[in-house]
């Protein structure tokens, strides 16, 4: 993998894994109509790490709240425990059909199928009555149904950002409120992640240490934007030019692409 590579696919896993179009989709799509090499799971983790980067940069003053409420007692602690029951499901489905999800991760009309799919959980959740919930006031039932769509969104074209947040909507949060517990969700799951992968850091190849972090820094610095971006359109409007995108998109792949 080249350095010019590496920045292509870490400013698109930026921007993807946070907008509601999906970064493993992309990422799909991407390797296969450029042709850009495969990356390994080593890179794919890498540039997870940089996205994890921007959450905790971005909501740094929320983390915080919740770490030192959950220890103390103060109104973070039920966001906190919420977190973690929504990681649950999230946890099961991942550890449960591993070897079926990765064994469709490189077929792009999977991919494809994955997107419409995204188009149509967005779709739905702007139908559903926007919601009063804040972030200290989340229910047991609805940080499940949360953790339910994220383990789903495991899926290539399936976004994990998209998913969370049209969980959130339609079981009655707010929808800033929606979009802060997702980003905050996706902690454990990219931590999770880099964890279950571990060992294929220790035996990095070298050739592939200088692409690596290239394309930490590029999701990173991407993310981030791409986090204020999302966040501002949700406040100011609606997600339906991402139903649209998503849709036209799958239904390209779908038609074009190889199963």
């Amino acid at each position: 993998m080249s350095v010019w590579e590496a920045i292509l696919l870490g400013l698109i896993q930026g921007l993807t894994e946070f907008l509601p179009i999906s970064s493993s989709g992309h990422l799909v799509l991407t390797n296969f109509l450029l042709g850009v090499n495969n990356p390994t799971i080593v890179f794919e983790i890498a540039v997870h790490l940089g996205t994890l980067v921007a959450v905790l940069v971005y909501f740094r003053k929320d983390l915080i709240k919740v770490i030192i409420d959950f220890f103390k007692g103060g109104s973070g602690r039920n966001t906190g425990w919420m977190i973690i029951l929504a990681t649950i499901p999230t946890a099961l489905i991942g550890f449960g059909f591993k070897d079926l999800f990765e064994s469709i991760f490189h077929a792009p009309r999977y991919a494809a199928i994955g997107l419409i799919l995204t188009s149509l959980i967005l779709f739905s959740s702007e139908k559903a009555r926007s919601g009063k919930s804040e972030l200290a006031n989340i229910k047991w039932w609805q940080a499940l149904t949360i953790g339910l769509f994220q383990g789903l969104a495991i899926m290539p074209g399936i976004s994990r950002s998209g998913s969370t947040i049209a969980a959130g909507l339609i079981s009655g949060l707010e929808r800033s409120t929606a979009a802060r517990f997702s980003f905050l969700l996706s902690i454990p799951a990219i931590l999770g992640a880099a964890l279950l992968n571990i060992k294929d850091f220790m035996d990095i190849p070298s050739s592939l240490v200088v692409p690596s972090l290239f394309g930490v820094v590029v999701s990173a610095i991407s993310g981030y934007a791409a986090i204020g971006l999302l966040m501002a359109i949700l406040r100011k409007g609606r997600l339906y030019g991402f139903v649209v995108y998503t849709l036209i998109v799958g239904i390209i792949g779908v038609i074009l692409l190889p199963s």
